[in-house]
C-alpha cells in the first residue's frame, strides 16, 4: 500500500534539510577541500533521491510506455545514487580519520561501485535488481539483497575505520560515526521491510547533516593557518591520557630562523613558511599519528601507540623531508627545525608536564644548531 501523502512529507523534510546545508555553506570544511567536495556531491545526490523518489512511487502502476520507461531510469537512477552514496560516505570517514585512502580501500571501494553499476546495466536488459512488471508496478527481485549487503559493508567498514582509530590512541569524540551509521541503517531497514514508504533518501540526509555538523564542530581543535590542530586538542590527547594512565611518544619542533624569514621576506612568506611546514609534518606522520601548531612557530607530533617507527627514526624522517622541500623549493629562504622528542609515562605522576620534558629535548637540539648558526645573523 503506496502512502503518497507521507512519501511527499518526509522527502520534502529530507529537501529541507539539504536546501539548509547547501545555502549556508555548512558543507564547506576548512583546509578540506577534497571532503568538502564529497560533501557536496553527498548533498546533491541526497537533493535527486528526495526528488526521484516520490515520482517513481507516484507513477507506479500507471499506464503508458512513457511511463515504463520513466520506471525503469527513475528506479535504475536511485540504485545508481546508492552506489554513489556508499562510497563517499566511506571516503570522507577514511580520509577524515587517516589522512588519505590506501589503495587497497580505494580498490575495494571502486570494485563495489563498479559492479552495483554494472549490474544495473544488465537489470536493463535481464530484470535482476527489479523489475517493471506488465502493469507498470515496481517489483523487487532477488539481487535487490546486492545493494542492501554493499551498503551495510559500507556503513560497518565506516565504524571499524572509526574503532581502529580510537585504538590508535586517536581522540575522535567531534567525529562519532555511529550518529550518521544510525539513521541510514534505520531508513534502510524500514523501508526494506515497508514497501511503500520512502524513508532512505531523508535518513540519508539527515546523516549528511550529522557529518557536516560534526566536522564543523571540529574546527575548534584545528588551527586556521595551517589547518594541523590545536592546543586544545593537545589538551584532549593529554588529559585521555592521564585517565588511562597511558604513556605518550611525542616531538616538539621549533623553526629556526622564523623571524628572519618574517623580517626580510614579510609576514605573509613567513605564513607561508608555516603552511609548509605543517604540510611536511602532515606528509611525514599521515595516519601514524596526528600534527599540532603549540605556539607560533612551534609545532608538537603526537604519535599513535600502533606507529610502526621510533622517535628516533620520525626526527630523522622529517629533517629529510624538510632537505627535500627546500631542495624542490624556489623560496629565498630555507626551512630548518630544531626536533627533540621523548615517550612521557603520564601514568607516574598526575602532575608531570608533557611540554616541558620534551621541550627540553627540543632545546638541546636547538642549541647544536645556533652553536653553528649564529642567532643574530640575517
Amino acid at each position: 500500500m503506496i502512502n503518497l501523502v507521507s512519501i511527499y512529507s518526509s522527502n520534502i523534510v529530507g529537501l529541507l534539510v539539504m536546501a539548509v546545508i547547501l545555502l549556508s555553506r555548512g558543507w564547506r570544511i576548512q583546509n578540506k577541500n577534497s571532503e568538502s567536495l564529497i560533501l557536496l556531491v553527498m548533498i546533491f545526490s541526497v537533493i535527486s533521491g528526495c526528488i526521484v523518489d516520490p515520482l517513481v512511487f507516484y507513477f507506479d502502476g500507471k499506464p503508458g510506455t512513457f511511463v515504463r520507461i520513466f520506471l525503469y531510469i527513475g528506479n535504475s537512477f536511485l540504485f545508481f545514487l546508492n552506489a554513489v552514496i556508499g562510497p563517499a560516505y566511506i571516503t570522507i570517514i577514511v580520509r577524515h580519520i587517516n589522512e588519505s585512502q590506501s589503495c587497497r580501500q580505494r580498490l575495494i571501494v571502486y570494485s563495489l561501485c563498479l559492479s552495483e553499476i554494472l549490474l544495473l546495466l544488465i537489470n536493463l536488459f535481464k530484470p535482476l535488481v527489479f523489475l517493471i512488471d506488465e502493469n507498470n508496478c515496481y517489483r523487487r527481485l532477488s539481487f535487490y539483497g546486492v545493494y542492501i549487503i554493499v551498503e551495510a559493508f559500507f556503513l560497518l567498514y565506516g565504524l571499524y575505520e572509526y574503532f581502529a582509530a580510537k585504538r590508535r590512541g586517536r581522540i575522535l569524540s567531534f567525529f562519532p560515526t555511529w550518529q550518521f551509521l544510525v539513521p541510514i541503517a534505520v531508513g534502510m531497514l524500514v523501508q526494506t521491510a515497508l514497501y511503500g514508504v520512502s524513508l532512505i533518501w531523508p535518513c540519508v540526509g539527515v546523516s549528511v547533516c550529522c557529518i557536516a555538523l560534526s566536522l564543523q564542530n571540529e574546527n575548534i581543535y584545528l588551527d586556521k593557518l595551517t589547518g594541523a590542530f590545536n592546543r586544545f586538542y593537545l589538551n584532549e590527547i593529554v588529559n585521555a591520557a592521564k585517565k588511562r594512565g597511558e604513556k605518550l611518544s611525542a616531538l616538539m619542533l621549533d623553526m629556526n630562523g622564523f623571524k628572519q624569514i618574517n623580517d626580510n621576506y614579510s609576514h605573509t612568506e613567513g605564513d607561508n613558511a608555516l603552511i609548509a611546514m605543517a604540510d611536511i609534518l602532515n606528509q611525514v606522520v599521515m595516519n601514524n599519528g596526528v600534527v599540532i601548531r603549540f605556539a607560533g612557530d612551534e609545532f608538537i607530533v603526537i604519535l599513535d601507540k600502533t606507529a610502526t617507527h621510533s622517535i628516533v627514526d620520525y626526527k630523522e624522517f622529517i629533517a629529510d623531508a624538510i632537505e627535500d622541500y627546500n631542495d624542490a623549493s624556489k623560496k629565498p629562504y630555507k626551512l630548518s627545525a630544531a626536533i627533540g622528542g621523548d615517550i612521557i609515562d603520564l601514568s607516574t605522576d598526575e602532575n608531570i608536564d608533557l611540554i616541558s620534558e620534551i621541550d627540553k629535548h627540543m632545546y638541546a637540539d636547538k642549541e647544536e644548531y645556533y652553536k653553528k648558526n649564529n642567532r643574530r645573523k640575517r
